[in-house]
């Protein structure tokens, strides 16, 4: 795939993952759109997982996520008990916790 064709599949791969966090977290961020990692110009995945990822003094932030980590939307940094609650809302609507670590583009 060349990098134009990959990055315009990533980019709606990233739309529909950050409208789905915003629904749930409010204003949130596009992150990948490519893969780490690979390569070849890949999109990130069409699977959709979500972690929370830990910040500093009782803080977090949501992440959606491929299968392989990538992450396509992050929330705002939040409370760490508002990120969980964020978490459980995801999972009710079908999204399910990715196990692994998640791949940030920092």
């Amino acid at each position: 795939m060349d990098y134009f064709t990959a990055v315009q599949e990533g980019r709606k791969r990233v739309t529909g993952a950050l409208a789905a966090l915003q629904e749930v977290a409010g204003p949130s961020y596009p992150m990948l759109l490519l893969k780490l990692g690979v390569k070849e110009w890949t999109p990130v995945g069409e699977e959709m997982m979500h972690k929370v990822v830990r910040g500093k003094d009782d803080t977090a932030a949501l992440v959606i996520c491929d299968a392989d980590g990538n992450s396509k939307a992050m929330s705002g940094w939040t409370a760490s008990s508002r990120a969980a609650e964020y978490s459980r809302v995801l999972e009710l609507k079908g999204v399910p916790v990715f196990p692994g670590e998640v791949k940030l583009p920092i």
